[in-house]
C-alpha cells in the first residue's frame, strides 16, 4: 500500500475506533542493516532484503491488518481492534521471523534483524498522528537500546503521573 491510500484508511479507521472506543495499535518497523547490506552487496540486494521483510510482516499479519512502506527501510503497520498487549505479541512474532530469515546472495547469506516501536488507541492518545508519534519515538529508542528489538510507547497516563511527580 502506498503512503497516501495508507493515511487515508488509518485516519477513517482511527476516527471509527475513537467513536466507538474500541483499541487500535500502529506499528513502526525498522530495517537495522539496510544501509550496510547495500554498501556491502549493492542496492538490489538491499531491494531484495525490503521484499524479504514485507514476506516476513505478511506471513503474521491478519487480512484486516494494513502496511505501508514509510520511508527508505521502515515500514507502518495497522492493527484494527488490537490494543498494545496484542501489537506487541505481533511484534515480537515478526521480530523473531526476520531473525531466522535468511536472503541469499552470490556471496554468502545474509541475514538481518529489525526494530519495532509500538502505540495504541487509547493508551498512547486518541489522535493518529500523535499515536504514530509515539511509535515512532518507541522505535528511535528501539534503535538507540541496541537495536533488534521491541518497545512500546509509555502510556498517557504515565506520562502525566511523572509529570505531576516532577512538578
Amino acid at each position: 500500500l502506498n503512503m497516501r491510500a495508507f493515511a487515508a484508511i488509518a485516519e477513517r479507521l482511527s476516527k471509527q475506533a475513537v467513536r466507538y472506543k474500541r483499541p487500535y495499535t500502529v506499528l513502526m518497523i525498522d530495517s537495522d542493516d539496510l544501509k550496510s547490506i547495500n554498501d556491502e552487496f549493492g542496492h538490489e540486494t538491499g531491494n531484495r532484503l525490503l521484499k524479504m521483510l514485507a514476506q516476513c510482516m505478511k506471513a503474521e499479519l491478519r487480512a484486516t491488518d494494513i502496511v505501508a512502506r514509510y520511508g527508505g527501510d521502515e515500514f507502518i503497520l495497522l492493527l484494527p481492534e488490537t490494543g498494545a498487549a496484542g501489537g506487541e505479541k505481533l511484534a515480537a512474532r515478526i521480530r523473531q521471523r526476520v531473525e531466522q530469515a535468511v536472503l541469499s546472495t552470490r556471496s554468502r547469506p545474509v541475514t538481518t534483524t529489525v526494530s519495532v516501536g509500538i502505540a495504541s488507541q487509547p493508551e498512547h492518545g486518541s489522535d493518529f498522528a500523535a499515536i504514530t508519534e509515539r511509535a515512532d519515538q518507541a522505535l528511535y529508542r528501539s534503535k538507540t537500546a541496541g537495536k533488534n528489538r521491541v518497545t512500546v510507547a509509555p502510556s498517557v497516563a504515565y506520562i502525566a503521573a511523572a509529570a505531576q511527580y516532577l512538578r
